[in-house]
């Protein structure tokens, strides 16, 4: 084996070994957590954050996926089990969850 070819592979396996240490190919974007650790902002997130992370992670609520009335029967399940809310927050959390963490496309 030649000397410029012995060079050309020794910096070839040399950059592929840095590459595989960082986890990552070269120019690739970092990653991102597959479900956040907080709750994703906007209207409702508060109720959400007072009313729910109380007993669950955001990670669970960010699972869940659900379409209008599978949240609608969530959230009367855990009224009932002591999460009261008035007819008012239980409709803009209701909006908050389907919108944030409604069905994906």
């Amino acid at each position: 084996m030649s000397a410029a070819r012995a060079a050309a592979l020794l910096l070839i396996g040399g950059a592929l070994a840095v590459a595989a240490a960082a986890g990552r190919p070269a120019g690739a974007p970092q990653s991102q957590p597959a479900y956040p650790a907080k709750l994703a902002a906007g209207e409702g997130s508060e109720l959400a954050e007072s009313h729910c992370l109380m007993c669950h992670s955001a990670m669970l609520i960010a699972q869940q996926a659900k379409d209008s009335t599978g949240w609608e029967k969530t959230i009367a399940l855990m009224e009932k089990w002591s999460a009261p809310l008035d007819s008012t927050s239980h409709r803009a959390l209701h909006r908050y969850l389907l919108r944030s963490y409604g069905p994906r496309h």
